[in-house]
């Protein structure tokens, strides 16, 4: 009798943990299910040109060869357009986007062309967005209707409106998105649309968006719960004193709260082991996958992520297995956030990383992909690349392979054009303005060893066209130390300036040569010490990071153009 009793429990314990393991799953199936966002291309920081060489047709092989079933490519169509009130789209992205269609369509890889605008954590959607999208998507729908069933279209990432009424602008986002939709709809009935919700594509706000009533729609979320692991130390949030965060949770593992500390961030250290957990984390998923079997729609979470900066390499492995075998349980469609930088799938956040030496490969093994057998390494760097014709390009007429440039100008409010064309049709880099010690910086991805360069008596060589009178300039190398060491994150200079007496403020072109042994080790800026470092011999030519033009104490206030910049 006791054994039939004690069989009859452990029978009904069984059924029991059967039935804690069921989860709902997505009735609807698409043909993809895996997938990584091409962060960092077609975003207006970077500029145009570099655009075009950021990635590439072996970039998606690449991807492909490994299992990706779908890239996400965000694109910010409102930066690179005439903007108001017509909108129309520079044809310089359009070459990009074309390319990158063609080759998802040959390699039969899905892309997702994604309406990414501005999503900075700062910003809010702009009021009237609509003005802007009823511009935007009718260009978009009408340049790719015909082509491929592997092209789809997301109308709008991560809205966020912020007003002070949340209900009331997931509401207004709702009904703005279904004029969007039917509107591409006048247009292109046969590609897949996503649809996503206010608050930052949040998976609350999803389960309140209204019945579309279009059966070729996927229901869209993004998911970095829980945000404290996922953005642990990144300097963006209120989280960057928070490292070495584990997951799962583990009592023996948390490090000990830092002091001074904010209330709101001691909460989320407090609550961790709770919002970490497994029942936590994926009772919004049942309730989107729910949602989603009620409107008979796919389901996707086309981000998400964690920033290897700080979490160890094994627990941020272990949040990546988890986090896709919950979602693959649940059919739910995943796209991460990231191929490259810091939320990647490469052993670090520099863009220099190459495929296939630098790849995690453990951690793309738990995201289901695997790495292909007999593909050689690469040559990597802009120095390794760069080489042609007598001499090593940086800019002449566009940007050279493994070059990004980052330009902070008039207070952040615009930007250098990469893309102007001068007067005997070379293209050149234009600033319209800049405030004092502002910069345009030519970012190698990595450290570039340009010693024997400097050994070799080369010079550095560009064309500058001004005509301010009181035009000057500095010119320098920059090494950064490395901030995961504990320094202090100095940027070592070696520079070389140029003023009125140099004679090239007359609006006319003139080509400067500059040899690289005549560059000055001139020290660095200390941010926390707020004062200057004295050089001391601690710039290293082998470790270059930059090439930085700055405006000095001066800026400038009529435009300044520079093309052809070389070393040779």
């Amino acid at each position: 009798m006791k054994k039939n009793f004690a069989a009859a429990i452990s029978f009904i314990c069984c059924l029991c943990a059967f039935a804690e393991k069921t989860v709902p799953r997505v009735e609807v199936t698409m043909p993809f299910h895996k997938g990584v966002n091409l962060s960092n291309w077609l975003e207006p920081w970077y500029g145009l040109s570099v655009s075009s060489n950021f990635f590439g047709r072996q970039d998606f092989e690449d991807m492909k060869s490994m299992g990706v079933e779908i890239v996400r490519v965000p694109i910010h169509f409102e930066a690179f357009s005439s903007r108001d009130p017509d909108f129309v789209v520079d044809e310089k992205l359009w070459k990009i986007i074309d390319e990158a269609v063609g080759w998802c369509t040959e390699l039969k890889l899905y892309m997702i062309i994604d309406m990414h605008n501005d999503c900075n954590g700062a910003t809010k959607t702009r009021p009237d967005v609509e003005v802007m999208l009823n511009k935007i998507w009718p260009q978009i729908a009408e340049r790719y209707k015909n082509s491929s069933e592997y092209i789809l279209y997301e109308i709008h990432n991560e809205p966020h409106f912020k007003s002070g009424n949340l209900n009331a602008d997931i509401t207004k986002w709702g009904k703005i998105q279904g004029r969007i939709l039917k509107l591409i709809r006048t247009i292109d009935t046969k590609h897949t649309v996503i649809v996503g919700a206010e608050n930052w594509n949040n998976i609350e706000a999803l389960l309140k968006l209204p019945d579309y009533e279009d059966d070729n729609i996927i229901y869209n979320f993004h998911d970095y719960s829980p945000f404290f692991f996922t953005h642990q130390g990144a300097a963006w949030t209120d989280l960057k004193n928070i490292k070495n965060i584990p997951f799962p949770y583990d009592k023996d593992k948390m490090p000990p709260f830092p002091k001074k500390e904010s209330p709101s961030v001691k909460q989320l250290y407090d609550n961790y082991e709770h919002d970490s957990s497994e029942e936590v984390i994926c009772k919004p998923l049942d309730y989107a996958v729910n949602f989603a079997n009620k409107r008979k729609v796919a389901l996707m979470c086309n981000e998400f992520g964690v920033d290897m900066t700080h979490p160890d390499k094994q627990e941020r492995i272990n949040w990546y297995s988890l986090k896709n075998k919950w979602m693959d349980e649940r059919n739910i469609i995943r796209i991460s956030w990231d191929y490259k930088a810091s939320f990647g799938i490469f052993n670090t956040g520099s863009f220099s990383q190459q495929f296939p030496q630098d790849v995690n490969v453990d951690l793309i093994e738990a995201m289901g992909y695997k790495m292909p057998k007999g593909v050689q390494p690469r040559t990597t760097g802009w120095l390794k690349n760069s080489y042609e014709n007598g001499e090593y390009r940086i800019f002449r007429n566009n940007l050279a392979k493994n070059i990004l440039p980052v330009s902070y100008l008039n207070g952040g409010k615009s930007t250098a054009a990469f893309d102007t064309v001068s007067e005997n049709k070379e293209t050149c880099i234009s600033v319209p303005e800049a405030k004092p010690y502002e910069t345009v910086r030519f970012n190698f991805l990595g450290e570039e060893n340009l010693e024997p360069l400097v050994n070799d008596s080369l010079s550095l060589e560009f064309e500058v066209k001004t005509a301010q009178k009181d035009f000057k300039l500095d010119v320098y190398f920059l090494n950064k130390e490395d901030l995961s060491k504990g320094k202090d994150g100095l940027e070592w200079r070696c520079k070389i300036s140029l003023g009125p007496k140099d004679g090239v403020n007359d609006g006319k072109w003139h080509k400067v040569i500059i040899p690289l042994k005549d560059f000055e080790d001139c020290g660095a800026w200390s941010n926390s010490m707020n004062k200057w470092i004295p050089g001391e011999g601690l710039f290293k030519w082998n470790k270059v990071c930059q090439l930085v033009i700055d405006f000095s104490d001066n800026g400038q206030n009529k435009e300044v153009c520079f093309k052809n910049i070389v070393i040779k």
